[in-house]
């Protein structure tokens, strides 16, 4: 019985802990990029890009120094989601440019973009 057992204590392990730091270190956020880019490779709803965007710039205004292009992304940002606000309240569509750009601001662009910088 006792052998039994040992032969299934891999059960009783945290698997996650066989994955190498550096992994380990940033599970999250590559977690996050790679289950928004499955969501989203296609297409970002405007009250997605709206919440990302704000998401950015709450990330922006707690960091102690964020780097300069984090700031304009950020901008950048805020006025997408007014755009994506108001035409989604207003019933109305957007440029197909609109909808280019705004991958920029789908949930793992997001998330690689606060990650890297």
């Amino acid at each position: 019985m006792s052998t039994a057992l040992l032969q299934l204590s891999w059960l009783t392990e945290t698997w996650v802990t066989w994955l190498p730091d550096i992994v380990l270190r940033h599970l999250t956020p590559l977690s996050l990029i790679v289950l928004g880019y499955l969501v989203e490779k296609q297409y970002v709803s405007r009250p997605a890009i709206f919440a990302n965007a704000v998401a950015v710039n709450a990330h922006v205004y707690e960091a102690v120094r964020p780097h300069t292009m984090l700031e304009v992304y950020a901008n950048l940002g805020l006025v997408m989601a007014a755009l994506a606000i108001y035409s989604y309240e207003s019933g109305s569509s957007l440029r197909e440019e609109y909808y280019g750009l705004a991958q920029l601001y789908s949930s793992w662009a997001v998330a690689g973009v606060v990650f890297v910088l």
